[in-house]
C-alpha cells in the first residue's frame, strides 16, 4: 500500500506541474472566498469562459459559503475525514485498508445511505445536502484552499473500494459517478476542469462548517438497488498565481445534518438570499443533542424527519 500511495501522489504532482501550472483550459472557477457567496444555476461568484446565464455550474449543483454553525457530536453525521500535505484525496467507505488520505477510524470514515442525506427544496427543485468543514492556516496566503474534484457514486453495499482516476472523471469499483463537478456545458459527456476556491479564515477554527453542496436529487436514481452513497473529493492541486491553495494544516471533513432529514423543505435561491448567514446559525436551536447508542456514534443512525429550516429569517422566491 505505501508504494501505491506514493505512485498515486507522484502522478498527482506530475499533473499539478505539467497541467495546472500551464493554466486550466476550459474551466470554471467558483469563488467562495467572500461571506455568503454562492455558485449555481442562478449565478453567483463566477469566473471562466462560461457565464452563469448560459449554463449551470457542474450538472445544476449549487455550492455556498456558509456561516459558522455547530458541527460536534450530536449535531452532525460526519462520514469522511481526509488529511495530507500538499494535496489530499479520498472517499467514504467501510472498506479497509483505505485507499488514499482518509482517516482510518470508522468514526471518521464510513459508509452512508442515501436515505440519511437530507433533501431540501430550492426554487422548486429538490437537492441532496452535503456540508464541508475545512481546516487550514488562518494566515495569508495559506488560508486559501482549492476543491478540485467532487464526484458522487451510488453502490449496492457500503464497503466498495478501488477508485481509479481517468482524466477529469473516475470510477469506483467499476461504477461511474452520478455527479461529477468537472462536467461541462453539454452534459455528462463534456468534461472541463472546474474547481472551487475556499477561504478558511471566513469561519476559522475546526468544527465551524465552511461550504454546503446541493446536488440535484434527480441524479439519485435506483436508490433501492443502490442505497449507499460515496463522495470522492480532492483538494490542493490548483495554483492561482502567487496564492497557495494547497492543503497545509488539519483535516477536511464531510458531513450531513443529524439526527434529522429535511424532506421537501424550501430554502432561498442564491438570488433571493436574505440574511442567510445569520439564519443558518439558528439551525442549532432546533437540533437536539443525543448520545449515540452505537460504537463510534456515526454509522447508520436512524433519521427523524424534522424540518430545521422553517424558522430561518429568509425570503423565499
Amino acid at each position: 500500500m505505501p508504494a501505491v500511495r506514493f505512485a498515486v501522489r507522484t502522478a498527482l504532482m506530475l499533473g499539478f506541474v505539467l497541467g495546472v501550472g500551464a493554466g486550466r483550459a476550459s474551466a470554471d472557477l467558483c469563488d467562495l472566498t467572500t461571506l455568503n457567496s454562492s455558485c449555481g444555476p442562478m449565478g453567483g461568484e463566477w469566473s471562466g469562459p462560461h457565464s452563469p446565464s448560459t449554463h449551470p455550474f457542474a450538472m445544476g449543483a449549487i455550492v455556498r459559503q456558509v456561516a459558522p454553525q455547530p458541527t460536534g457530536t450530536g449535531y452532525i453525521d460526519s462520514f469522511m475525514h481526509i488529511q495530507h500535505h500538499p494535496t489530499e484525496q479520498g472517499y467514504n467507505t467501510d472498506n479497509r485498508p483505505l485507499q488514499f488520505d482518509e482517516k482510518t477510524a470508522a468514526t471518521f470514515t464510513h459508509s452512508i445511505r442515501v436515505a440519511n442525506v437530507p433533501v431540501v427544496n430550492i426554487g422548486g427543485t429538490n437537492y441532496r445536502e452535503f456540508f464541508l468543514d475545512v481546516n487550514e492556516n488562518s494566515s495569508t496566503p495559506n488560508r486559501y484552499l482549492s476543491l478540485d474534484k467532487l464526484q458522487i457514486f451510488l453502490g449496492a453495499s457500503g464497503n466498495l473500494g478501488n477508485y481509479v482516476a481517468s482524466g477529469l472523471t473516475g470510477t469506483l469499483n467499476g461504477l461511474s459517478p452520478i455527479y461529477n463537478m468537472d462536467t461541462g456545458v453539454s452534459g455528462i459527456g463534456d468534461l472541463q476542469d472546474n474547481w472551487i476556491q475556499l477561504d478558511y479564515s471566513l469561519n476559522s477554527g475546526s468544527g465551524q462548517g465552511d461550504m454546503v453542496a446541493y446536488i440535484p436529487d434527480s441524479l439519485f436514481t435506483n436508490t433501492g438497488g443502490n442505497p449507499y452513497v460515496y463522495l470522492y473529493s480532492q483538494f490542493g492541486t490548483t495554483t492561482s498565481g502567487p496564492t497557495s491553495l494547497t492543503t497545509d494544516a488539519g483535516f477536511e471533513e464531510w458531513w450531513t445534518r443529524s439526527p434529522i432529514a429535511v424532506p421537501q423543505t424550501a430554502v432561498p435561491e442564491p438570488t433571493a438570499l436574505v440574511l442567510l448567514g445569520s439564519g443558518l446559525a439558528l439551525v442549532a436551536r432546533t437540533i437536539r443533542r443525543r448520545k449515540s447508542s452505537e460504537a463510534g456514534g456515526k454509522a447508520h443512525r436512524p433519521v427523524t424527519k424534522v424540518s430545521i429550516l422553517a424558522d430561518l429569517p429568509v425570503r423565499l422566491s
